[in-house]
């Protein structure tokens, strides 16, 4: 008890509250009452500092900047000791979105007390490695924690694309969402045919870089690159949707770097089977019609099936026991509720390399499905290695070299 009078005559001596001289003693507070009005609403770092100001004669205001609640503010912007900032030479700062307790509505801000508002995004230089499919697992500029629907790591993967209308919603002067895709060359996006075959390039750009779909608030900027041609498969048929892949060739050549760069392509012969791929995109979780497109680019890791087994589980739904796959199709996923769904057509969907796990190359593009995330049920996509011959061709003929395989 009597440390808390200590405690409480200090911050009072600090902010200038003392009782006056012609207060009676018997209407001090007690030292209950005085900790309850004194320290409400009073930031540990703002009281840790108010103590130390008056242990040390030093002059209180200098902990004005520490206000009494937090505020969102881009995490390089918050001093607060629960940021932990850079740990060494390579390694990320950690960075938890549920900091103070609470989560702001952009995911790279947190809730601070104690804010810098002159402090810049990081803008380091991060060496970029010369290999396809490279991707960072713990982000690119710090490592978020907190998240709680699936979201990626600012920059987890430098290949994936927007691809949006050029004309803008009239509100918010955003680009509309058309569909995912791929960085495959640096001039050149993978994505699904039935997303775009109706379209013509002067109606479409793709977007690099991007995470936070609703806010332009990342660390590095997104590029937008408008499209010059749109090549579809000529094996394409929209009724049934085999060889469901097309080319979107940009007018000009992407700015590879930590967030952008180029996934690889498997080889015409590859089948991939098993844990470890993943799919990205911004779409819905679910089916239902009222559940809203992902704000962040989301992650999920899925097993790639195997294409008879797949070809099983398709006719035990809606499609009957004559179903057949084609060739043109691979799959992945069948765990309940863990899927591509719909806005996340056109997304690549990556798989590890067998001679380097840590390397991905793109096994499929999100294609169609049996409603989102249904058990025993994968998600059907366009199986890339198919159009593999089809797609270095065009690669060829356009830019004089091809795509990068695996390496």
């Amino acid at each position: 008890m009597m440390m808390m009078m200590v405690i409480v005559m200090l911050v009072m001596v600090a902010e200038g509250a003392l009782l006056s001289n012609n207060r009676s003693p018997r209407q001090a507070p007690t030292p209950t009452e005085a900790d309850a009005d004194l320290l409400s609403g009073l930031s540990n770092e703002r009281l840790t500092c108010l103590l130390s100001a008056d242990l040390e004669g030093t002059d209180p205001t200098a902990c004005d900047h520490l206000t009494n609640t937090c505020t969102c503010v881009p995490f390089w912007q918050c001093r607060d000791n629960l940021i932990q900032p850079d740990r060494g030479a390579g390694l990320l700062p950690v960075v938890n979105v549920r900091i103070n307790g609470l989560a702001c509505d952009m995911a790279e801000h947190v809730c601070c007390m104690d804010v810098d508002s002159t402090a810049l995004p990081p803008n380091e230089q991060i060496n970029s490695i010369s290999q396809c499919g490279v991707r960072n697992p713990d982000g690119v500029d710090a490592n978020f924690q907190g998240f709680i629907n699936r979201q990626s790591q600012y920059g987890e993967f430098p290949w994936m694309a927007a691809v949006v209308s050029r004309e803008v919603d009239p509100v918010s002067q955003a680009p509309f969402y058309v569909a995912g895709g791929s960085l495959i060359h640096e001039q050149a996006v993978l994505t699904a045919a039935h997303k775009v075959y109706n379209m013509t390039p002067e109606q479409l750009s793709v977007r690099l870089g991007e995470w936070n779909f609703k806010e332009a608030s990342e660390p590095r900027p997104h590029q937008d690159i408008h499209v010059s041609r749109v090549l579809l498969h000529p094996n394409f048929v929209l009724r049934d949707l085999k060889y469901n892949v097309a080319i979107l060739q940009l007018e000009t050549p992407a700015k590879l770097g930590p967030t952008v760069d180029i996934i690889c392509l498997p080889r015409e012969t590859e089948n991939h089977v098993g844990p470890g791929c993943y799919s990205s995109g911004w779409g819905k979780d679910d089916f239902n019609v009222d559940t809203p497109f992902q704000q962040i680019l989301k992650s999920i890791d899925l097993p790639a099936v195997d294409h008879p087994q797949c070809q099983t589980a398709l006719r035990t739904t809606r499609l009957g026991p004559d179903f057949r796959l084609d060739n043109s199709f691979m799959c992945a996923g069948g765990e309940a509720g863990k899927d591509t769904c719909t806005g996340d057509g056109g997304s690549p969907l990556v798989c590890p390399m067998a001679s380097d796990p840590t390397r991905y190359v793109q096994a499929g593009i999100v294609a169609w499905g049996i409603g989102c995330g249904q058990h025993g049920i994968p998600g059907v996509y366009s199986n890339v290695a198919k159009a593999v011959p089809w797609i270095q061709s065009n690669i060829m003929d356009s830019f004089g070299f091809d795509v990068r395989l695996q390496e």
